[in-house]
């Protein structure tokens, strides 16, 4: 491809010299013509100073000393009759070559003691540049040969060389393998431009490892998840098979314990389609609008507070005016995941709900005076299935699922959410969600 390219850039660069410099060759020839000629009209001012002069003869004689092989010199009267005319050798009306043209000059002479006036024609053929013209077209080959020669060799040589890093990344990528995805592509004495592609590979192989990691831990988790619960609901079965169908009080207890693990069953997978819906780029921005929370704050209030026990007290305040751009049924789940998760780890005292804006955010806070969360643990609380206490959370009914929930929402809107302990030693959450959609980038 690159050779077609140079040969066809040649091709016209070799014609567009030839063709520029034989016009330039042509024009210094006609100014040559054009000065014979009036050096051939000044001289017969001089010469004839009669009328009877103007003798054929004569003037065949006066013109014989202008002769040249290749012109044809005549003079002309004012209706195109031709007085006296010369030619040379080697003089053709016809061109018999490619490089041949027919160049003319012509140049008026009046005598004063004629009222006529008498034209001085001359015409001539190049062929005596066409030497001029295959030299130079010859040269031209020859240089364009060369320089395609030379560019070839050096453009494959300097291919091998440049490209050479290139092979070696590319046999690095090739070497990779599924069950070595912790591998990486060594770079020494690059480029820039190699560089910053290998660093942009290897970043790129860090989230693919990271992402196939999480997938793994995700898999393993919730296979743990759903086992807990099938292995309680299948051992109720063998107890109602065995002797249960005959006792009542044994039918009872393992009916309530099928029921409960069915209920969490189901909870643990409506919080994973959830928390794939989430995910799902095709369901962001359906919803989205700029309206107010307060009606949200009014309703999650008014269903919260009979669910909350009598030992822990649950507050709420808010200060208009509180626009935001949100999905609202989006958003009043996040408000239920992080309520839920305050009552489920507040034995007793206060969770309270506050609302207030800014400029550009309206800001969500929730703070409980529960059991607390170290800070060592502050950084894993997003992960899928994750729990600060497996057991005590075990107790406590939560799956790990619902902060996973909480910020893919908050995501989705743009927002931010940070957890940290509070000041009376229970958990703050702090949610950050943008008053107006922020812009595209491109």
């Amino acid at each position: 491809m690159f050779s077609s390219v140079m040969l066809v850039l040649l091709l016209f660069l070799t014609i567009f010299i030839f063709w520029s410099t034989s016009n330039l060759v042509y024009q210094h020839e006609q100014r040559l013509l054009n000065q014979k000629a009036s050096a051939i009209a000044s001289d017969l001012k001089t010469e004839i100073t009669e009328e009877s002069s103007l003798d054929m003869s004569y003037l065949s004689r006066l013109l014989m000393n202008y002769s040249d092989a290749n012109q044809s010199i005549a003079l002309l009267d004012q209706k195109g009759k031709r007085l006296a005319s010369i030619e040379g050798a080697n003089w053709s009306k016809e061109p018999d070559d490619f490089y041949d043209r027919i160049l003319t000059a012509k140049e008026s002479v009046e005598f004063p003691f004629a009222s006529r006036i008498i034209y001085v024609e001359i015409s001539e053929t190049t062929e005596a540049l066409e030497w001029y013209f295959t030299m130079l077209f010859s040269i031209l080959l020859f240089a364009s040969l060369i320089t395609l020669a030379l560019s070839g060799i050096g453009g494959y040589f300097l291919s091998k060389w440049g490209l050479r890093p290139l092979d070696q990344l590319i046999t690095q990528i090739h070497s990779i393998s599924p069950q070595r995805l912790s591998q990486r592509i060594h770079h020494y004495n690059v480029e820039k431009e190699i560089y910053e592609l290998i660093h942009a590979f290897n970043l790129l192989m860090d989230r693919m490892e990271d992402t196939l990691v999480s997938q793994q831990r995700f898999v393993t988790d919730a296979s743990h998840e759903l086992r807990t619960p099938l292995t309680i609901i299948e051992g109720y079965v063998s107890l109602l098979q065995r002797w249960g169908k005959n006792k009542p009080e044994i039918r009872e207890e393992a009916l309530g314990a099928l029921r409960q693990e069915c209920d969490r069953l189901s909870r643990l997978i409506e919080d994973l389609l959830t928390l794939a819906k989430l995910q799902d780029e095709s369901e962001s921005n359906t919803q989205k609008n700029i309206q107010s929370l307060t009606p949200l704050l009014l309703e999650v209030k008014h269903a919260w507070l009979p669910v909350y026990p009598p030992q822990i007290t649950l507050s709420f305040e808010w200060t208009e005016p509180l626009f935001l751009y949100m999905d609202r049924e989006r958003m009043r789940q996040l408000l239920d995941i992080l309520l839920d998760n305050a009552r489920k780890y507040t034995d007793q005292g206060e969770v309270k709900v506050r609302a207030f804006s800014d400029e550009s955010w309206v800001h969500v806070m929730i703070e409980d005076t529960g059991i607390g969360i170290p800070e060592s643990e502050l950084p894993h609380l997003f992960k899928r299935f994750y729990r600060v206490d497996k057991s005590r959370n075990r107790i406590r009914g939560g799956n790990g699922i619902g902060l996973a929930i909480a910020q893919s929402i908050i995501q989705d809107h743009q927002g931010m959410i940070t957890i940290s302990p509070a000041s009376q030693g229970g958990t703050r959450v702090h949610v950050q969600l943008r008053k107006e959609p922020a812009p595209q980038q491109d």
